[in-house]
Order: C-alpha cells, then structure tokens, then sequence
C-alpha cells in the first residue's frame, strides 16, 4: 500500500516525558526502520533540549523542568543520511497544554508512513491512552462574504461512461483535459476555490466592488470560450472512443459564507448557479440577472427558465463561441 501524507492528533492529557517515550517505542515497534530518533524539549523560555538521541540525557536535563515544557518532540529518521534512497522523516510532539492556536494533546506528522502499518500503532494509543472527552459539536457557522459562482460541467457524461468501450483510464484521460481546461481558462484572474464535483467543476471568487467587474469577465468569457476548447478535446486523437459533445455552465452572484473547516462554501448563488448549469442547453451559458458588470461587447438575450426549487428565474443566456 502506498505512502501519504498522514497527520493526527489526539486529545491526550497529562502525559511525562517518560509516557511519551513510551508512545515513541510503540511507534518504532510498528515501524522498525525508523531507528533514529532524535529529543528536543521546548521550555516556555527557551529549548531544554535540542535534538538529543539519548533518552538519559533527556531525563537529566529534565529534572525540576517539568511544569516549564511547552512541547515535546521527537522527530524520527530512516537514516541517519538525508540524502540516503528512501529518506523518510516522521514526527511526534506532544503539548501538555493549550498554547496560542495548538490544543493540547498528542500530534503526529509522516510523509512516508505505510497507512496499514500506523494503523496498528494508532490502535496501541487508543487502547493505552485516556482521551479528552468532547461531548460538544463543534460548530462553526462560517464567515459572510460577497461571491460570484461558476459551475461548469459535461453534458451526458454518465451515459457516456455506460458506453461498454469506456473504461475507467480512458475517463481519467477525459477527466484530466477537461480540469486542466478549466483551470487554464481561469487563470487570468485565479478563483478563491477551484473544486471538482466529478464531471463537473466549482469555481468561486470572493467579490468586492473593486473588482467585481474583473471577475465577471473572467467568468463569463472562460464559460463562453470551454465549448470551442471542449471541441479540441473531442478532436484528439487520445480521446478515439470519442467524448460527450457539450458543455454546460451556470453563473450567479451574491452573498454566501466560507467555511473554513475544508475551505468550503455554502449559499444560495452556488445553488443557483448548480440549477442554471443543469438547465442550460449545451450551447448556452446561463447567467442569473443578480450579476453585475456584466460585459456589454458580449451578445445576450433574456430569458425565464424553471429551476428547483426557486420556480421561474429570470436569467440571461449567452451563446457559447462557434456554437
């Protein structure tokens, strides 16, 4: 199984420096090639220890110090050579109390720990160590903001890839032209979120009125502009199975709120803008009519469709170049 990036934390209180030891041997237990490990101990002041290999030392230079830890840490190493084949590096701190933006508890970092493997030495914490009892939910309802939303996605992809020629490499293939398409389209005027929701792609700028008016034209002109660069994906001699034929988008403005528990967002003008962009035929743009500065060089006509479960919208829409 491959290695990822892995961090943890774990609301572990009133441990000793012998205690964390002691998770630091469970560690080495499971994961023997991390053989070398090296102390530091933060005081409140300054170091108490600073990458020390010897756990008597440790202990030594510890006494008294105790009530004066803000951190321990142990930082383990596959080698003791950083420029050796396969270096890999993981760490342990633990912190006996809350400090400015850290909770108190147990942390682990690796960028090259096997995830089957640390969960067996995640299984010795759990079964070992009491943990901080948190009955509360943790709440956090998000911070007010002006944003504009473009949603874009492929037409008929799911019957596409019900196609029995159509394998799951062959869709990544698809897939990655059309993220990339997406990205390089927006990037004149970078979005706050890029996300990708499977055959399709969120895009979402906080506004100000400053800049508003650049960010409508970047929106706009990279919706109208997919279709023509979708048709050069279609024409590629990688895609020979072929590919759905068209694009859809939508685009709505207004107020929403981040999230900053995975850097979401949440509001009306991104569900708007997910209605529109299921409504539209794959030769438009919808635009909900809440969108200022809108560009006047672009050709539009107005519309109402029926979306859910708003009802009649009224929209422009905006015909896709060399449709």
């Amino acid at each position: 199984m491959a290695s990822s990036i892995i961090r943890r934390h774990y609301p572990i209180p009133d441990l000793s420096f012998r205690d964390f030891w002691d998770i630091c041997c469970r560690f080495q237990t499971v994961h023997p090639e991390y053989r070398n490990v090296y102390f530091t101990v933060d005081g409140l002041d300054s170091f108490i220890v600073l990458d020390e290999p010897e756990v008597s030392k440790v202990l030594k230079k510890l006494e008294g110090k105790e009530n004066r830890v803000r951190k321990y840490s142990a930082r383990f190493y596959t080698s003791r050579s950083q420029h050796s084949e396969g270096y890999g590096v993981s760490e342990l701190q633990y912190r006996p109390a809350n400090y400015e933006r850290h909770l108190q508890g147990l942390n682990f970092y690796s960028d090259s720990v096997n995830k089957a493997n640390y969960y067996e030495f995640e299984e010795e914490i759990y079964t070992n160590y009491p943990f901080i009892e948190n009955t509360e939910p943790e709440v956090e309802f998000g911070k007010p903001c002006e944003v504009l939303a473009l949603i874009i996605d492929i037409r008929g992809f799911s019957l596409f890839c019900e196609e029995p020629n159509i394998e799951s490499p062959y869709t990544c293939g698809l897939m990655s032209a059309f993220y990339h398409m997406v990205n390089r389209s927006l990037q004149r005027f970078p979005p706050e979120m890029t996300k990708f929701l499977g055959d399709g792609v969120l895009a979402i700028w906080e506004t100000t009125p400053a800049d508003r008016e650049i960010v409508v034209n970047v929106a706009l002109e990279a919706a109208i502009s997919l279709r023509n660069q979708w048709t050069q994906v279609q024409d590629s001699p990688h895609f020979s199975h072929g590919a759905p034929k068209s694009l859809g988008a939508g685009i709505c403005f207004g107020l929403a709120s981040h999230l900053e528990v995975g850097g979401d967002y949440i509001g009306r003008p991104i569900n708007i803008a997910s209605r529109l962009c299921g409504a539209c035929p794959g030769d438009r743009v919808y635009v909900d009519r809440s969108v200022p500065n809108i560009p006047l060089h672009l050709k539009k006509e107005e519309l109402v469709t029926h979306i859910k479960p708003y009802g009649r919208h009224n929209i422009w829409a905006f015909i896709n170049k060399d449709a």
